[in-house]
């Protein structure tokens, strides 16, 4: 019987170092994996993404003042005043912006949430992944946030004390404008939580709520104004004219297949000229759309929105597990506008689960303190486990994240295929295996 236990003991210490030393590698493969997608999907992108008449991705950076100020219009202008004067193709600094954006935003991801949530998660179709594999790294959208993580970088220096009020409320000023006159809609999701960090800063130092709250809107006074300016300065059809117009100057260094000959522009310089109504109404027809006569679109989106709170929220072992869930759901609130106004609801959720990455990072490391107590006061709240049960173990999670697909507009299988990383994956195949035989 001894001999009989201790072959037992033996066999099952075995099995355990055989699992432990399994479970390490499964992790590395699937993070390699999807930092080789992120590699590889960056040319692929820039490829697709060659042509003024791609005009969705690099029209939107080309929106610019040349009809007079308008919203979006900042990084257009500078790219048409750098072109002018190096005679260098505009497309190749929308380029330059965009692949600058996503390796900046992953060193700032690496610095401020490595530690803090999934690997897998920040290297997902919902944060990193996202815009490479749905077409929109050519986009404003990684620009944006990676602005946001400045911002938050900077009020973290000013907590510290490592940076004056005067100065960091400066660059915070400074990189908020920047953002605002690029896509207004950083006003919406980015300068209410910006304002609560400078009002909690304030608050500290001042007694009087009221005269708190009034100093820390001084302080974000320009930010505000600048918002405020792009929804005035909405733009008409005759000033995306203009605009599409002036680009026609640079024919002979930016390519086109035909766009360029166009007496109208298209994609988002045409949208420009579009108001309000037009866009709530196409939010508003997603209410009714199906596909394949099964996936109805808003289901389809809640179900993403589900599964993106679970893995955000990270294992049960995680020491903020129950505070990351209200977190998560506290930040969903500023994007509600968002998802009721424009119908990118896939670029909208990238930007929310990513900049609430940085975020709780920041407030974890920050407030670590308070963060501990609130965790310890969140677990009372039994609702959100059934609401959002937890996932069960590291594989589970990993197969969800290799699952998940994230469209970045109109919900589709065959879109939601192609974003997930297994999809992605094989349209990197598809693109480099046509490119090498065509070379050939």
């Amino acid at each position: 019987m001894p001999i009989m236990n201790n072959r037992q003991s033996n066999i099952k210490r075995i099995r355990k170092q055989f699992s432990l030393h399994k479970f390490p590698n499964l992790k590395i493969n699937i993070e390699g994996f999807l930092i080789s997608l992120i590699l590889l999907g960056i040319p692929l992108n820039l490829y697709k993404n060659r042509f003024y008449d791609d005009s969705w991705t690099v029209g939107e950076w080309l929106i610019s003042y040349a009809g007079g100020f308008i919203r979006r219009g900042l990084p257009g202008q500078i790219i048409f005043y750098l072109s002018t004067h190096l005679n260098i193709n505009p497309i190749f600094f929308t380029w330059l912006i965009s692949v600058f954006s996503i390796v900046f935003l992953f060193i700032l991801i690496k610095i401020f949430c490595w530690d803090n949530f999934q690997k897998s998660f920040l290297l997902s179709s919902l944060v990193l992944l996202g815009p490479i594999s749905e077409d929109y790294l050519v986009r404003k959208d990684v620009f944006l946030v990676l602005i946001y993580g400045t911002c938050l970088l900077t009020i973290r220096q000013l907590y510290l004390k490592k940076m004056s009020i005067f100065l960091s409320i400066l660059l915070i000023n400074i990189f908020s404008v920047i953002a605002l006159l690029s896509h207004e809609a950083y006003g919406i999701w980015a300068i209410p939580s910006l304002f609560l960090l400078v009002f909690f800063y304030v608050k500290k130092n001042v007694i009087k709520t009221a005269r708190a709250i009034f100093l820390s809107f001084v302080f974000i006074f320009p930010s505000v104004y600048s918002f405020i300016c792009c929804i005035i300065f909405k733009g008409n059809q005759s000033i995306a004219i203009a605009i599409h117009d002036s680009w026609r100057e640079f024919k002979d260094i930016m390519p086109s297949t035909e766009l360029l000959d166009s007496v109208y522009p298209d994609g988002a310089i045409a949208w420009i000229g579009e108001n309000l109504n037009s866009t709530f109404k196409l939010s508003i027809s997603s209410l009714s759309k199906f596909n394949l006569f099964i996936f109805w679109h808003p289901l389809m989106w809640a179900i993403t929105i589900f599964f993106a709170i679970r893995l955000f929220s990270g294992l049960k072992q995680d020491p903020y597990f129950n505070l990351k869930k209200i977190f998560i759901l506290i930040q969903l609130i500023p994007f509600i506008p968002l998802f009721i106004i424009a119908h990118d609801y896939g670029r909208w959720i990238f930007i929310w689960s990513s900049s609430s990455c940085l975020l709780f990072s920041f407030a974890i490391t920050t407030f670590k303190k308070e963060s501990i107590n609130l965790e310890s006061k969140a677990r009372r709240i039994k609702s959100l486990d059934k609401l959002f049960p937890v996932i069960k173990n590291q594989r589970n999670y990993n197969i969800v994240i290799l699952l998940l697909g994230l469209p970045h507009c109109c919900w589709s299988l065959g879109r939601y295929l192609i974003s997930n990383p297994i999809g992605f994956s094989i349209k990197n195949f598809i693109f480099y295996t046509s490119l090498i035989l065509n070379k050939v």
